[in-house]
């Protein structure tokens, strides 16, 4: 059996391993890892023990509903302005965007097998002030094997300046999902990314009925970073990020999609 601390123990604890992120107090490790969105604000402050005691209150909160990691920690990167240090190859969301949890459908029965769609939306809160010379991706994917039947994704700008542009060139596509890359256009008001869709039709695989979880992300990069490849898995997607910095990866809350049949 394992026994907990007492509270004000455990408070302490978990001031001196976030208080230094949460208030610019460890450089070296926030640079390794990513740092917090540009003016992040938190709505959960590190700064005395009350505010650690509403932070333990809300992951317990999370980890109750039965949200993942993943999820926890964006919520934590939105709400506190924490990002996670104890892996390199994690990259913390930005709170200027949104990602959809996916919608899925079914749509149709062809040749007797049940087809469906799964569209994951975007859209960013305010135009970034910086430039964005780099790709986006924008990727869904599914925790078990699916057979993709086609796939295309569109995307504009929130004004007249960037209509809506499609493409079915997909930089990733397989068994596990699709993924888009996009390369981005954009002016003092206005972006080609500003909102957008993806959707993957899909029949089942495997020869038998199941019940997939289906996830969409959007990787998001400026300045000078850019992706130079994709790949992905029932784990999620991989991205090949030219840098550690100025990059952002918005992953949505799952969604469960049950008797898909192959």
């Amino acid at each position: 059996m394992v026994r907990r601390e007492p509270g004000k123990t455990l408070v302490r604890a978990l001031l001196a391993a976030f208080v230094g992120l949460a208030l610019g107090g460890a450089p070296a490790a926030a640079a390794a890892a990513g740092a917090p969105p540009s003016g992040c604000v938190p709505a959960i402050s590190l700064d005395d023990a009350a505010g650690a005691e509403r932070l333990l209150a809300r992951v317990d909160a999370l980890e109750a509903a039965g949200v993942g990691r993943a999820e926890i920690d964006a919520a934590l990167a939105d709400e506190a302005c924490l990002v996670r240090v104890s892996a390199a190859t994690e990259v913390p969301p930005t709170s200027a965007l949104v990602v959809s949890t996916p919608d899925v459908y079914r749509i149709a029965t062809v040749n007797g097998r049940d087809r469906w769609v799964a569209m994951t939306d975007w859209a960013f809160q305010s135009l970034p002030a910086y430039p964005m010379t780099g790709r986006q991706a924008v990727t869904t994917w599914f925790d078990s094997a699916v057979t993709p039947i086609l796939q295309v994704v569109h995307h504009s700008g929130t004004t007249d300046e960037y209509p809506n542009t499609s493409s079915e060139a997909a930089a990733a596509v397989n068994a596990f999902g699709v993924g888009f890359l996009i390369t981005p256009a954009k002016s003092a008001t206005d972006m080609n990314v500003a909102t957008g869709r993806s959707a993957l039709v899909f029949e089942g695989a495997g020869g038998s009925c199941k019940t997939l979880t289906a996830r969409g992300a959007f990787a998001h990069t400026w300045y000078g970073t850019d992706i130079n490849a994709m790949s992905i898995a029932a784990t999620g997607p991989t991205f090949g990020w030219t840098d550690t910095l100025y990059r952002a990866l918005n992953v949505s809350q799952p969604a469960t999609v049950s008797n898909v049949c192959g």
